[in-house]
């Protein structure tokens, strides 16, 4: 772990070093379920890692995708709310991480 204590180490490992810090360390998880580490996610800085982000926002983050994404937001939000509604009601906890994860895996999985 490297600490940038201050304003001057923070500036040259983010932008003097940024290349040498940009990866992130090899892990089973990265290699068995993404690809052999190859995703966006875990893919080493480089040519494929600028291709896959480059796609990303034209086709997942870009203002259309976004506009043409909206109704399934507004839908799985409302079902959240209601959940959680139901569960306030009958007085169990709202475990709000959990509930927002099940949201994002439902818009994504639309």
């Amino acid at each position: 772990m490297v600490v940038a204590s201050t304003p001057e180490a923070a500036r040259a490992f983010l932008k003097t070093l940024d290349i040498n810090f940009s990866n992130r360390p090899p892990n089973a998880g990265a290699t068995h379920l993404a690809y052999g580490a190859q995703d966006m996610v875990f893919a080493d800085y480089g040519p494929r890692w600028k291709l896959l982000r480059k796609l990303s926002n034209l086709h997942m983050l870009g203002g259309k995708a976004l506009e043409d994404s909206s109704q399934v937001r507004t839908v799985e939000l409302g079902h959240m709310l209601r959940a959680m509604l139901e569960l306030s009601q009958r007085e169990e906890p709202v475990v709000v991480p959990e509930m927002l994860s099940f949201s994002i895996a439902n818009m994504i999985g639309q």
